[in-house]
């Protein structure tokens, strides 16, 4: 065969096609009888757009062969016989514009378990009338006829004989039902059941009046009927209708009547009162006590949700689990089986399904998501495709496409053939089709291993999943396709990325904010071997020799050695690389080059020399607000090929060029989402979004299209990968499937044969094309090419030779070495146990043996006692019989003499009898002839009395008719002339009601393109609120992230609180030693003064001596001299006392410098305060900034400015008063300054932004008003609009009255005697009546209410609404504050700068309290914590007691250095004062001396 290949491959050109191989999940779409049981063991379920059939016995999985190109699965069925499936589909394009319902009708394989070549099994097509979807189908018992249901509005039901594609009968309900069935025993009679809805139906082919459908009436009373919640019904043994309601009732009717009603919660309490339930609860109830079971709720009742029938009764499925089995007999007695949960208690039962033999019950079910799962799931996908994937789907395509899973779906069998044992627990109840389950959501990443037949994928249910795939040689044997390991990657965070190992032992995953990397042994034993946590991870790859990983962290891309934990390279943002967020990175298959790609706006892929030694980049092109998804490098061409989005294209891309080749889709539906690339066997695989996979030939060439495509998917294709020999292809949806295709190429042979190629084949092309070997043309080269063949072939033989007898690395697994050794301990204590078990077990059996013989003896002798007394009693009851027996002869000879005597009596009196009641008959005979002929005679006199009235009234009538003729001629005559007159007069309100008609359209086109507009716009406003509602939710992620550093910021702000509280204590401290030093010092100033009491009188005294002599001097020139020596003495007594005076001064300096130094420390406290006050000043405003109603619109920012605030104010908690007093004033007046500087750059910001807010208010206030006018103009244009038609109205309606009095005159007058016209139906009433003014639209209109007075009370009530929720969330006003000093009563400058600070300060708090502001409350309103509230409240509240303190510390020692300060000033004074006396003094005694 290899040889023909080879013939074969060198003329003509490989086909290609793709082949259902297997699925791995359920289609996630509620729709009736969605898993069908066909056989013993054998099942149809939906998955993609596909029915797949399971045989169970098997183990193998096949699928129905019929077209799905467009077409989605909405109903299921099968026949009686199970030989047919009826399938509703929907049939159109996926944006809904060309949309279609039809009903296939298939036949079902015979060989379930081939797979090989799906055919085509359509037996007839059915097209209804209308394109509603169909719900549910229904085959008769013959199989001939088939029922349908459509969806609402119309809810149609309709009769089909489907052989011929005829509908035989349809009827619209236009009532919400959900389900039908056809009665077994009577194909005539149909079901049809709903919410609040359960009728019989009877088809009747003869019958003409509702085309052959009729209802019958409801079964239930109407009041009931509307009350009930009707689930789901079912016939049961072909006789009785079984209804579920979702009270947990079961109500079983036969003809129409009902018969029984089941009470399924009772039941359920009956049957878990005793079973392994009723053992859990005691093992609770004896475990938490009396105490601990008071808070412990019970369960909710079991709400129903559907039922289906079984051979012996039916079965019944509910929430939390809940399975039912019920056994029922021909007088509709029920017995219940048993009652089932289903682990977890969780899943709710949606469909059920009963093989023909009854040896399985088929379960799907689903569980609900938890409330943070799917729709917080919806985060950013690792390649950046998710987002723009959904929010370039129109709002048509969404309604017409099939909805992502919100459920997670799951399919489960039953042993019903051993129920009973499965009641008592002796027999698996459940058991998963899928043995590790399937994905249930977006399914966001598939990566193979290269060395291992393995393939792993993750999704957004947070899990990573294996799944095994066979050899060729492998398809035919049972389980070919396996689901090897399931894990959980991170309880709260979706994998986005990963990547594979090529030994398939190790994988890479990302998460959120980090790198796990798993060692993939079996369940028990896996675990991670590290986490790495980087910012913004998006893409991460192995190499093809598994020695290297490459993860992207933001822009950044590091090259990682994994087993020895060191970082090789960092492709920095920074250094030439990425401007954007790397979403995907990926090895050449040389391992020569990285590449990697970035999202939006940069839109750059780049490519990294890894061979060279600075790692250069050797391949770049950038695309501008571009995204690439899913990129392939071809290493020979050196060419990219990427998806791109949102625009869905695939290009291929050079280096340092634009694009040299863009696949561009047919429409947005068609748009390409995925890629894998085979350049070895040159093909490009392409995945569209409506799940669709098309083959393209590489390399691309401009005009060609695609060679085949084959639908396989009903939601968007999220990821796919191909296997390491190319055989099978994995794609993922978003549905959470995973399906498995087989890569076909095959050829054309010499004889028209079909030639697949070889595995070994295709194996050697990939490693060929991999390590670069090209074909050789020379003469040698060919020799050589010769060996290498004749070597390849020894190889594969000895290959082949091998493998029965070693194992491959799909065989093996990397189990740790401590697992292994507890294994093998457990074991061998396994093993002690057994032998353990085996010796005991054979001496309990002699010792039972021996027993047994014991027992067998006793029971020997006591049978020979009983037999001997058994004959005994024999012999007895003989005798006893025999003598019976000869009494019960005799008795019966006597009954039968008696009986002779009797029965000759009773003959004798019956001949006796019938002599005398012939006779009587004969003279009644007699009797009854002479009767006849006197009726004969009356009847011919009667008849020649008759004859003689006719004749006479036909006269009479022939005389009538002559005058009746001649009175309808008159009449004739007379209506005549009125049908023309009336012709005339309709013909005229015929024209005048056209021309209204025609006013009315033109009205009505207006109106509809009003509404148009308005819809397009509330479209494009639903489209912005989906794209919003995904920004917030990703926006509530991240607060919740900064929730978590604000509490740990909270603790970090209680310590720092705590250590300034003790800070405080010790400034406390502080300050209470000052003021015990100032009290010392101001009783030293007391002191001070006391001794200077003397020295003012002294002086008092010296001046007024001084100038009583002064004015003596001239006339008492005479007592000069005398006067001298007394002057002398007093200059000696003053020179003393001035040097005394000065020592005391000296002294009073000292003491005054020291009260300089105190002042001066309290100056710098004083500087300290109201530097603090103005940075909380600062930090107020800025808060209030952060906070002002115009710049919360962004109100995602305000924690993260919030923090900013803080973190810029932080010096505030290190500020302490400092012990050393400042000896330089130059450093104050620098630092007033400053602050001074720093204050005018405050209030010039602040007022920058009262001006934006001013302004940003106007433009408001502007924009509100150009809106009132535009509304206002429209609404009296829409009035002006209303008067005209009033106007017109009235017109109308007068000119018509007008017209029918003259013509109502003009009759009356024609009349004349002949009485009072009768007034026709279809005329105007002019008379009385009262005329009530219309709409247009035919509704009559409310003389106090007019479509502009509740617009206009609409208007106002939604004004008022809009300045409510405005005021409620609108910050106080800012109120402007003066900004002129405070007038000083002191001229002292510190004294006035510390007043001012003061008064500021307080104006400051004053402003704070009546802006309603509380700065103990901010950090608690930023972080939005309600329990820190009140303790933070607290802690402020003592902070500012503590302030107050100090503050009125501050004052007192201040006022305490004003009072010394004044002491000095008086004291520098008085030196002032006798300092030229001195000088007089001193002068007059030198002149003496000289």
């Amino acid at each position: 065969s290899r040889g023909l290949w080879q013939m074969a491959s060198g003329t003509n050109e490989m086909d290609v096609k793709l082949r259902l191989a297997h699925a791995f999940g359920v289609y996630p779409c509620p729709i009736k009888d969605a898993v069908i049981s066909l056989g013993e063991d054998t099942f149809a379920f939906c998955v993609g757009r596909h029915v797949a059939l399971c045989h169970q016995s098997r183990q193998r999985l096949c699928f129905l062969g019929r077209e799905t190109r467009h077409r989605i699965v909405t109903a299921m069925t099968k026949s009686h016989s199970g030989k047919l499936i009826a399938i509703g589909e929907r049939v159109g394009s996926e944006d809904g514009s060309n949309h279609a319902a039809q009903i296939s009708i298939l036949g079902v394989p015979k060989d379930l378990g081939d797979n090989k070549d799906i055919k085509d099994e359509t037996l007839k097509v059915l097209h209804p009338n209308k394109k509603l979807d169909i719900i549910d189908l229904a085959f008769t018992g013959d199989g001939k006829h088939l029922v349908s249901l459509s969806s609402m509005p119309d809810c149609t039901v309709a009769f089909w004989r489907w052989d011929v594609e005829k509908l035989m009968s349809s009827h619209d309900l236009q009532i919400p039902v959900s389900r039908v069935h056809v009665n077994p025993s009577n194909v005539a009679q149909i079901s049809v059941g709903g919410h609040s809805y359960l009728r019989l139906w009877d088809f009747n082919a003869w019958s003409h009046s509702d085309q052959g459908l009729t209802e019958q009436p409801s079964l239930f009373p109407l009041k009931k009927e509307k009350a009930m919640k009707v689930v789901d019904h079912c016939w049961a043994l072909s006789n009785f209708l079984c209804t579920a309601s979702e009270d947990g009732h079961i109500h079983i009717f036969q003809d129409g009547e009902l018969v029984q009603d089941v009470d399924v919660q009772a039941q359920i309490k009956k049957d878990e009162s005793s079973g392994p339930k009723a053992e859990e609860a005691k093992q609770v109830a004896a475990l938490m006590g009396a105490a601990g079971l008071v808070g412990v709720h019970e369960s909710p009742p079991v709400r129903l949700t559907t039922i289906s029938a079984w051979l012996q009764g039916f079965v019944v499925g509910g929430d939390q689990g809940y399975l039912g089995i019920f056994k029922m007999d021909s007088k509709a007695q029920v017995e219940s089986v048993g009652t089932f949960r289903m682990p977890g208690e969780k899943a709710v039962m949606w469909n059920l399904s009963t093989s023909t033999e009854e040896s399985s019950l088929v379960i799907l079910s689903f569980e609900e998501h938890e409330t943070e799962s799917m729709m917080s799931s919806t985060g950013t996908r690792s390649r950046g495709g998710s987002a723009s994937r959904h929010s370039t789907v129109s709002r048509a395509s969404s309604a017409a496409r099939p909805r992502p899973p919100t459920e997670k779906w799951s399919l489960h069998t039953f042993p019903m053939s051993q129920a009973d044992l499965a009641a008592t627990g002796q027999v698996e109840n459940f058991s998963p089709v899928f043995e590790h389950g399937t994905h249930h959501g977006l399914v966001t990443a598939i990566k193979p291993a290269f060395s291992r037949r393995v393939m792993a994928s993750c999704a957004e249910d947070r899990t990573l999943k294996l799944w095994n795939f066979p050899t060729e040689e492998q398809e035919a044997l049972p389980m070919p396709f396996t689901p090897e390991l399931s894990l959980q990657v991170s309880a709260y965070e979706n994998c986005k990325a990963l990547a594979m190992h090529p030994l398939g032992f190790q994988v890479a995953a990302i998460l959120e904010d980090m790198v796990r990397i798993f060692h993939l042994t079996p369940s028990q034993a896996s675990r991670t071997q590290f986490d790495l946590q980087l910012k913004n991870p998006g893409g991460v790859a192995y190499s093809n020799s598994g020695s290297l990983l490459a993860v992207s962290s933001d822009n950044d891309i590091a090259l990682i050695d994994p087993w020895r934990a060191v970082v090789i390279h960092l492709f920095s943002g920074r250094g030439g690389g990425h401007i954007s967020v790397v979403n995907q990175v990926l090895f050449s298959q040389d391992d020569r080059l990285l590449l990697s790609s970035g999202l939006a706006p940069h839109g750059a892929i780049y490519g990294w020399d890894l061979a060279s030694p600075g790692r250069e980049r050797c391949f770049e092109h950038v695309c501008k607000q571009s995204s690439y998804i899913d990129m392939s490098f071809d290493t020979r061409q050196r060419l990219v090929v990427a998806c791109r989005q949102p625009e869905g294209d695939v290009r291929v891309i050079g280096h340092l060029s634009s694009p040299l080749h863009e696949i561009q889709p047919e429409s947005k539906q068609n748009a390409f989402t995925a890629h894998c690339l085979a350049a070895a066997l040159g093909l490009l695989l392409a995945g569209t979004r409506q799940g669709s996979v098309r083959i393209f030939r590489w390399p691309f060439e401009v005009g060609s299209t695609f060679l085949t495509e084959i639908s396989l998917h009903a939601h968007s294709i999220s990821a796919m990968a191909l296997s390491l020999d190319a055989r099978y292809l994995f794609t993922g949806c978003e549905g959470g499937s995973v399906i498995c295709t087989e890569v076909m190429q095959t050829m054309e042979g010499e004889e028209g044969a079909v030639l697949k190629v070889p595995t070994n084949e295709l194996q050697k092309q990939l490693v060929h094309y991999r390590h670069g070997e090209s074909e050789k043309t020379g003469k040698a080269q060919k020799e050589d090419e010769k060996k290498a063949l004749e070597l390849q072939q020894k190889l594969w033989e000895a290959v082949k030779a091998i493998s029965a007898t070693t194992a491959t690395l799909d065989d093996l697994l990397m189990i740790p070495k401590a697992y292994l050794s507890e294994l093998m301990s457990e074991i061998r204590e396994f093993e002690d146990r057994m032998q353990g078990l085996k010796h005991e077990s054979a001496h309990v059996l002699k010792e039972k043996e021996q027993e047994l013989s014991e027992k067998l003896l006793s029971i020997q002798i006591e049978r020979r006692s009983e037999r001997s007394l058994a004959d005994e009693k024999y012999d007895n009851l003989f005798l006893q019989l025999k003598q019976s027996t000869e009494r019960h002869d005799q008795e019966i000879r006597e009954a039968n003499t008696n009986f002779d005597l009797r029965h000759k009596k009773m003959q004798d009196e019956f001949e006796g009898t019938i002599s005398k009641e012939y006779e009587k008959n004969s003279k009644l005979l007699d009797e009854l002839q002479n009767l006849r002929d006197e009726f004969e005679g009356d009847k011919s006199k009667l008849l020649k009395a008759h004859e003689e009235q006719l004749l006479q009234l036909r006269s009479a009538q022939e005389q009538a008719l002559r005058d009746w003729r001649t009175d309808y001629d008159k009449v004739c005559s007379l209506l005549k002339s009125d049908g023309l007159k009336f012709e005339e007069a309709l013909r005229q309100q015929e024209f005048e009601y056209e021309n209204q008609i025609v006013e009315i359209v033109e009205r009505e086109r207006k109106a509809l393109q009003d509404e148009s507009e308005k819809s397009t716009t509330a479209l494009k406003d639903g489209v912005s609120m989906k794209q919003t509602i995904g920004m917030l939710q990703n926006q509530v992620k991240a607060k919740e992230a900064e929730l978590v550093e604000a509490a740990e910021r909270e603790e970090a702000l209680k310590k720092k609180l705590q250590a300034s509280q003790e800070m405080v204590e010790k400034v406390r401290a502080q300050l209470k030693e000052r003021e015990r030093s100032l009290k010392v010092k101001d009783e030293s100033l007391n002191k001070l003064r006391e001794q200077m009491k003397h020295l003012e009188s002294f002086r008092f005294v010296l001046f007024h001596k001084v100038r009583a002599l002064e004015e003596e001097r001239d006339p008492l020139e005479v007592q000069v001299n005398s006067l001298k020596t007394s002057v002398r003495e007093m200059y000696t007594e003053f020179v003393r006392e001035f040097r005394q005076k000065q020592k005391l001064d000296h002294a009073l300096s000292d003491k005054s410098m020291l009260s300089s130094s105190l002042q001066q420390e309290n100056v710098e406290l004083r500087a300290q305060l109201v530097q603090l006050k103005k940075d909380s000043r600062r930090m107020m405003q800025q808060v209030e900034q952060v906070l002002h109603p115009d710049t919360t619109q962004d109100y995602t920012q305000m924690p993260k400015k919030l923090q900013s605030v803080l973190e810029k104010h932080q010096k505030l908690l290190d500020w302490k008063p400092s012990d050393e007093p400042a000896d330089d004033q130059r450093n104050e007046a620098e630092a007033n300054g400053k602050a001074l500087i720093e204050e005018m750059g405050i209030q010039r910001d602040l007022l920058f932004r009262k001006k934006e807010v001013a302004t940003a208010a106007a433009e408001q206030t502007k924009r509100e008003c150009t809106q009132d006018v535009r509304k206002l103009t429209s609404e009296n244009a829409q009035l002006i609009v209303e008067m005209n038609t009033l106007r017109a109205e009235n017109r109308c309606y007068q000119r018509s009255c007008r017209e029918m009095e003259a013509n109502i005159m003009a009759l009356r007058a024609k009349t004349g005697a002949r009485g009072t016209l009768n007034q026709s139906a279809s005329a105007p009433d002019v008379g009385g009546r009262e005329v009530k003014k219309v709409l247009p639209s035919g509704r009559p209109l409310a003389s106090s209410e007019t479509p502009y007075v509740r617009r206009k009370v609409v208007d106002q009530q939604e004004k008022y609404r809009r300045q409510q929720s405005r005021g409620v969330h609108q910050l106080p006003p800012i109120v402007q504050r003066s900004s002129s000093p405070v007038s000083l009563r002191n001229s002292n400058p510190q004294e006035a700068r510390f007043q001012q600070a003061m008064a500021s300060f307080q104006a400051e708090m004053r402003y704070l309290q009546e802006q309603g502001l509380d700065v103990s409350n901010l950090h608690a309103s930023a972080a939005e914590i309600a329990a820190v509230q009140a303790e933070q409240a607290q802690m402020a509240q003592m902070a500012q007691e503590q302030l107050a303190q100090a503050r009125a510390a501050h004052v007192q020692q201040g006022q305490q250095a004003q009072m010394a300060q004044m002491a000095q000033a008086q004291m520098v004074m008085e030196a002032q004062m006798a300092a030229p006396q001195a000088q007089t003094v001193e002068a007059t005694g030198e002149a003496e001396g000289t």
